[in-house]
């Protein structure tokens, strides 16, 4: 998971807002392709570039965590505490808020800043 230790600290931060920016972005696709499913599965958006993981949330549950673009729902265990804090868990998935200088990226990168 942390496959960037010699990464200076910023440079990790970055590619960690980077990484989650284009799961949020993959997951609004499928947020549009799975209003008509039952038991949509949207991708983990952790900054682990190699995570391929999927998390069981109502469209519901996905829209109350965009409501913020500092927040991302990540599998349980996936945070990284250098660069973001979890802001609320349940049994299936947390969901982070990126801080400092990777919050900055999230909100800049956000794909409904534009909309």
């Amino acid at each position: 998971r942390r496959e960037t230790k010699d990464m200076p600290a910023m440079d990790r931060h970055a590619k960690g807002a980077h990484n989650q920016s284009l799961m949020r972005e993959v997951n609004e696709r499928i947020e549009q392709l799975a209003e008509d499913a039952a038991h949509p599965e949207f991708l983990c958006e952790c900054a682990n570039v190699d995570c391929a993981a999927t998390i069981p949330l109502s469209l519901a549950e996905y829209e109350a965590v965009r409501s913020s673009p500092l927040h991302f729902p990540i599998k349980p265990g996936h945070d990284f505490p250098e660069f973001e804090r979890v802001v609320e868990e349940n049994k299936s998935y947390v969901v982070v808020e990126k801080v400092g200088k990777a919050g900055e990226i999230a909100q800049r990168l956000d794909p409904r800043a534009s909309a």
